[in-house]
């Protein structure tokens, strides 16, 4: 990732952990259809190529983070929680890290992360751009109906209560 962007990033990002409240926005500025999004595809954390088809027909939590990123790192727990709690529920939460292999794979042990890491990379933030993410802050989540359709948008840390509400609007 370019400096610059990477600059602007933290500083989104760390603006929005300082108090700055979960932005939530229209997912009518999502501009991706529901086969765009499942043949999109991302490494998982052994190397191998992972396309969100295979959450299909599942509410889908994509959840855009870094492990440099505090309100990130704020509120990966409440999603442990959540999925969690999902077991056996048609939910499906996935956690895009825009960040490089070897710290993610500490942070998931650390944070015993129970639902699918992904690397996105520099392709992952244009990826949250498509489903909605137009001031491409961190941490972005995006949730889509079980037909794919974005349902919900979120830019900043979400907690456990206004994440398992918007899902149980979906199932």
């Amino acid at each position: 990732m370019r400096s610059s962007t990477m600059i602007a990033v933290a500083a989104l990002a760390l603006a929005l952990g300082l108090g700055v409240s979960t932005f939530t926005h229209a997912p009518s500025e999502a501009d991706i259809k529901a086969e765009q999004v499942y043949s999109t595809s991302f490494m998982d954390l052994d190397g191998k190529p992972q396309t969100l088809a295979n959450w299909r027909g599942k509410v889908l939590v994509l959840n855009f983070w870094a492990t440099w990123c505090p309100p990130c790192r704020q509120e990966i727990p409440d999603f442990v929680a959540v999925a969690e709690a999902s077991r056996g529920k048609d939910v499906a939460i996935v956690g895009i890290a825009l960040d490089e292999h070897d710290p993610v794979v500490e942070f998931a042990k650390e944070y015993k992360i129970n639902y699918s890491m992904l690397l996105g990379g520099e392709p992952g933030y244009d990826f949250a751009e498509h489903l909605g993410n137009s001031s491409h802050g961190i941490p972005f989540t995006a949730i889509l109906d079980r037909q794919g359709k974005v349902a919900y948008v979120a830019v900043g840390a979400m907690r456990r209560a206004e994440l398992e509400k918007q899902i149980a609007k979906l199932l």
